[in-house]
């Protein structure tokens, strides 16, 4: 095969899968945008959790009074706020008996245990909970270390350490987070965590493809 023809084979090649790469990203930026659209509608207006549903992650609900939160609570270490190192404070949810998830009630300064019944007194006296739906990790995040139950030393909210601290089986795929200040001054919308960069990387690969395109051409009129 001569040099050009070679030259032509691998700008054929970058420009079909660039041109690929990017009708995929445009299929999620599309897919992305829905998403948001839908989250933000029930950040606006949220129904009441059914428990039946799939949600999609950070969708706001409200939870009845038929869910109850137990303190019996865990601490995740190493979570800042304001600059200041704390803990996210995680209560377990049951519901008529069976241990449903756990939610989390925001940030803590301290495990002490008077600010801790201070923020579930406040907890116990709402009927509604605004909240909103985080997925379980399914295997342990980069960088953060493995829980250790014998120490009761938490860093993520993984089910299967979950469960055998609480003994019991977990119902839900999901975990409550609590979206009240009234509550917690610590409060994280959902909204700021929906990174859309699709259309940036949409951009990036088009333009490649046509890079690759002129590229192409050049280099047959050579």
């Amino acid at each position: 095969m001569s040099k050009k023809n070679s030259l032509s084979f691998f700008f054929i090649f970058a420009f079909c899968l660039t041109f690929l790469l990017g009708t995929w990203q445009y299929q999620r930026l599309n897919w992305k945008n829905d998403l948001i659209n839908n989250i933000e509608k029930s950040i606006n207006k949220p129904f009441s959790f059914d428990e039946i549903k799939i949600y999609p992650e950070l969708t706001s609900v409200i939870l009845s009074d038929n869910y109850n939160i137990s303190n019996k609570p865990i601490f995740i270490q190493s979570k800042t706020y304001n600059g200041n190192v704390g803990f996210h404070l995680y209560f377990p949810v049951y519901k008529d008996g069976s241990f449903m998830t756990v939610i989390n009630a925001g940030w803590t300064k301290s495990d002490d245990q008077i600010n801790i019944d201070k923020i579930f007194s406040r907890i116990d006296k709402k009927k509604n909970l605004n909240i909103y739906l985080r997925n379980f990790y399914k295997k342990k995040p980069h960088f953060i270390p493995l829980n250790n139950l014998k120490k009761n030393e938490w860093y993520y909210p993984a089910i299967n350490d979950l469960e055998v601290y609480f003994l019991d089986k977990i119902k839900l795929d999901q975990y409550f987070v609590i979206a009240e200040t009234s509550i917690n001054d610590y409060f994280v919308n959902p909204k700021t965590l929906l990174r859309n960069s699709h259309l940036q990387y949409l951009l990036t690969w088009y333009l490649l493809s046509l890079t690759s395109l002129i590229m192409l051409i050049v280099s047959r009129r050579k």
